[in-house]
């Protein structure tokens, strides 16, 4: 008959242990504090062990004060850091750690925007827009911290990069969609609260009605950059959404016909991924026949409706969140360029019919 098998508990790393007669006194190695007399496996060791490596010493070398280096480190411990999406923190890592090497040791306030370019210059476009939002996050962390006065990546525009992204939805796709999702399927709720709070799928996949106030707007925070989005639900409409209205009921209808604790629950009554409310929305589509578009085209769809509406800048920043009003400007420029071939006075297309299924 075979012996039953040994299993070896896992020992705790940078544990020192001292023998002393029949006892065995146990260290944490980096910062020598006395760990109790218990079996390493008991939660009171393991506790004990865990809060000594939370204050084992930053062997980091040190850097002077004001350089680029200390405020990258500042900025990892900042709420302005720690507010940011975890996969959001994780693409930018890579970049602000080449940074850190390139640059840590030189004076911020030495910076000035031939400087930041120049470091942007020997990088390929998408890199280096990654390291431009990278600059950006050290620059505000200087200006909090009273470094500098003015962040010399503010005016730099993003590299132009080869893949134009999720395309926007054309008002035939959104109507096609429509037809085929009627409401009262979960297709078309999650598409309508997509399409109407321009929500991004991290967003909206968590979405419950707690996020509609007495003001009767739908606000969130965005997971992805912090800032606020204001999406008038049961408000007035401004004056150049108000032709919106039958579309909206139409939206409001089509989610709450099968929202439950979050309103874009799964036919389980489970909450929707973020990854599985986005294939969703594209499987949904290319049973729709449309191909080619994605749940943050709709999130484009939205704003540029919002432009070509009348819409300004501020409208579009404070419905879609942006962080920036340079962000928001994109839409409004292309939307004055269709402006120049359809004439001024040319209404928008009016989607209420699309939203009340082609009743008048």
């Amino acid at each position: 008959m075979r012996p039953p098998l040994r299993i070896e508990a896992v020992k705790l790393p940078r544990v020192q242990r001292i023998r002393k007669g029949d006892r065995v006194l146990c260290y944490h190695r980096p910062t020598g504090i006395r760990l109790p007399d218990l079996p390493e496996t008991h939660p009171d060791f393991v506790a004990a062990w865990a809060k000594a490596e939370a204050t084992k010493p930053d062997h980091a070398p040190a850097l002077p004060g004001g350089t680029v280096g200390t405020i990258i480190r500042k900025l990892r411990l900042s709420k302005r850091w720690k507010g940011l999406a975890a996969s959001y923190k994780a693409s930018l890592r890579f970049h602000m750690d080449r940074i850190l090497t390139d640059h840590g040791a030189l004076p911020v306030k030495g910076f000035r925007r031939k400087h930041v370019e120049a470091d942007l210059s020997k990088l390929d476009p998408n890199p280096a827009n990654a390291s431009l939002k990278c600059w950006r996050l050290i620059f505000a962390q200087a200006k909090t911290d009273g470094l500098v006065d003015i962040d010399p990546s503010f005016e730099i525009r993003k590299a132009l990069t080869r893949s134009p992204g999720h395309a926007a939805w054309d008002q035939a796709e959104v109507e096609a969609f429509r037809a085929r999702w009627k409401i009262g399927t979960r297709q078309r709720a999650a598409f309508e609260l997509l399409a109407w709070t321009a929500a991004r799928v991290s967003d909206a996949a968590k979405m419950t009605r707690a996020h509609i106030g007495a003001d009767g707007l739908l606000t969130f925070r965005q997971q992805k950059t912090g800032g606020l989005a204001h999406v008038p639900w049961a408000s007035a409409l401004p004056a150049w959404a108000a032709k919106w209205e039958a579309e909206r009921e139409a939206v409001r209808r089509a989610i709450m016909a099968t929202a439950g604790f979050t309103m874009l629950e799964t036919t389980h009554g489970k909450g929707r991924t973020v990854k599985g409310l986005s294939n969703f929305i594209t499987a949904a589509a290319v049973a729709a026949g449309i191909t080619g578009r994605t749940a943050h085209g709709l999130r484009k769809y939205r704003l540029t409706r919002i432009a070509e509406a009348g819409g300004s800048a501020h409208a579009i920043m404070a419905w879609g969140g942006h962080a920036s009003l340079s962000e928001a400007e994109s839409y409004t420029r292309g939307a004055d360029r269709k402006a120049v071939v359809l004439g001024t006075e040319q209404k928008p297309n009016d989607v209420n019919e699309a939203a009340s299924g082609g009743k008048r």
